[in-house]
């Protein structure tokens, strides 16, 4: 299971994983996690931010994990390099296009094609008024 807030991380690490032949469950937060992690497959790993939104962070949700699910390997990340870093030793045998540095420069720019977009959207506005 991948817990990420960042919409476009989270894709670009799930689709690393899938490559990787993983089966990814994506959560937004933890409360997602949590209803799956009671509710759903069975799940082996977590991979999961530390600074998650919301009523838990990742280290509570890890708390809760070891409480209520303790066979699940938890991996907390920060840092988009250690999120990157994460997702490269679950999978160092990655094809080709999804090495830790193809990752993390997929990552940035879909954060730039979005940053862009947003621009774009914001000038269109301001013409229209």
């Amino acid at each position: 299971m991948l817990v990420e807030r960042d919409v476009l991380i989270r894709l670009a690490i799930a689709e690393h994983l899938r490559a990787c032949g993983f089966i990814v469950i994506e959560a937004a937060g933890s409360d997602e996690a949590k209803e799956v992690l009671q509710k759903g497959p069975s799940i082996n790993i977590l991979l999961s931010d530390a600074q998650l939104a919301g009523p838990i962070n990742g280290f509570g949700l890890a708390l809760w994990v070891r409480r209520y699910s303790p066979g699940v390997q938890v991996h907390l990340t920060g840092s988009l390099t250690s999120k990157v870093a994460a997702a490269t030793e679950l999978c160092p045998d990655a094809p080709p296009p999804f090495t830790g540095d193809r990752l993390s420069q997929r990552i940035r720019d879909m954060r730039n094609r979005r940053s862009r977009g947003a621009a774009v959207i914001g000038r269109s506005l301001r013409k229209a008024r």
